[in-house]
């Protein structure tokens, strides 16, 4: 594995994450909600009808290995492919798939109702000398009964998080990860109570990374480019106000192998490309070239910078713009594009300057940023996209030109 300096890693981490939330928020959450509701886990369902929390909560519980692995995947446990088969389908001809079903029976019963079923050939009433599933019954049934209904329409804010994630980590069976990512279902992407992105603490996200394909992805990146790799991209997430795109990373692995791999090569190719050598170019003069060339892009990034930062709050208001972004938070997210462009110029890396310059544009936040901006009439990195891809094309043609001198 060759090395990066920090601030490459950091540029990684940026490029990354931008893509996670990308990814998080335009593929992965509708398929979600789109998979939940075939499941019958809607917000209306969920705030409306106390067995349907139930369900949920109990089909998460068995949402995990050997079940999971048996299966074929979540998508055979929850029923969404098909609902012959399912773990919903199996505890529904047991009778215990109701709160009341579960609430009437003592714990003898419920054991010896899921003692006489398996799925896949796993048992459903114990795994691992760990869980005892008729303890998990009872106590996601006690959880829903006592309440967790309204705490969940009721949560706006990281305390009510905090309290939701510590409620379903009390119950047998449902641990760290399996709590996380109830939250992450239930509050963020569903969409039960009024949670925004930004609220999710990292104590309740990090757990995901606990997952089987995100911890895969963790190794990945870890071995390709850095150790430090996995917790500057939550960090920046964190920053971003998006914390559980981290899951991206298992909607990748899951589904996008191949794509994740590729995307791995191209963000360390951001670190060591520059434009093409001619043969013959003599070896000191190109990296001349290239700082020159890293200069003249940095100054675009100047003036959209000095544009961001002349923007007020009374100047936003003004514009009927009051809502959709701060004067502090225009400024500092051009502060933070600045800084890494700013860093690779010093490196003279041209080419890498590009593609962050590419991949803002791509980035959503980036484009809102964009929009308000160009409302207000100062330059934005859409307005001055062709100029910038004009002066590296101009500086690749200067390059080349050197090829020829004697």
């Amino acid at each position: 594995m060759r090395e990066y300096t920090r601030r490459q890693v950091a540029l990684i981490a940026q490029l990354l994450a931008d893509e996670l939330v990308s990814t998080y928020r335009n593929e992965q959450v509708p398929l979600m909600v789109d998979n939940f509701s075939r499941a019958g886990f809607t917000r209306d369902n969920l705030t409306g009808d106390e067995d349907k929390l139930f369900q949920m909560l109990v089909t998460a519980a068995y949402d995990r290995r050997p079940f999971s692995g048996a299966a074929g995947g979540y998508e055979v446990i929850w029923g969404i492919q098909r609902r012959t088969g399912s773990v919903a389908e199996a505890l529904d001809r047991l009778g215990l798939f109701t709160l009341q079903g579960v609430l009437a029976r003592g714990a003898e019963a419920l054991e010896e109702r899921l003692g006489k079923k398996t799925y896949h050939g796993e048992p459903l009433a114990q795994v691992d000398d760990k869980v005892e599933y008729a303890r998990t019954l009872v106590q996601c049934a006690r959880l829903v009964d006592t309440g967790l209904r309204t705490k969940l329409a009721e949560a706006e804010c990281t305390e009510d998080v905090a309290s939701i994630y510590k409620d379903l980590t009390t119950v047998h069976g449902i641990g760290d990860t399996i709590g996380a990512k109830l939250v992450k279902y239930l509050l963020r992407e569903i969409g039960v109570g009024n949670v925004q992105p930004d609220c999710f603490p990292l104590s309740v996200v990090w757990p995901i990374t606990q997952e089987l394909w995100v911890d895969n992805a963790f190794s990945k990146l870890t071995a390709r480019v850095d150790v430090t790799l996995p917790p500057l991209v939550m960090g920046v997430l964190l920053e971003n106000g998006d914390p559980f795109a981290i899951d991206a990373l298992f909607y990748l692995q899951r589904y996008r192998e191949g794509d994740f791999d590729q995307l791995i090569k191209d963000l360390q190719s951001i670190c060591t490309d520059r434009l093409p050598v001619p043969a013959g170019t003599r070896p000191q003069e190109p990296g001349k070239v290239d700082r020159e060339l890293a200069q003249d892009l940095l100054g675009v990034i100047e003036k959209i910078l000095g544009d961001a930062g002349s923007v007020t709050d009374a100047e936003i208001k003004a514009a009927g713009l009051q809502g959709t972004a701060s004067a502090k938070g225009i400024r500092e997210k051009a502060q933070r594009m600045y800084n890494t462009m700013a860093g690779l110029a010093e490196e003279g890396n041209a080419g890498g300057m590009l593609q962050y310059y590419n991949s803002c544009l791509a980035y959503e936040g980036g484009q809102h940023i964009g929009w308000v901006l160009s409302r207000l009439g100062r330059k934005t990195l859409e307005s001055e996209a062709e100029r910038f891809q004009d002066i590296y094309k101009g500086g690749g043609a200067a390059r080349a030109s050197l090829g020829t001198e004697a």
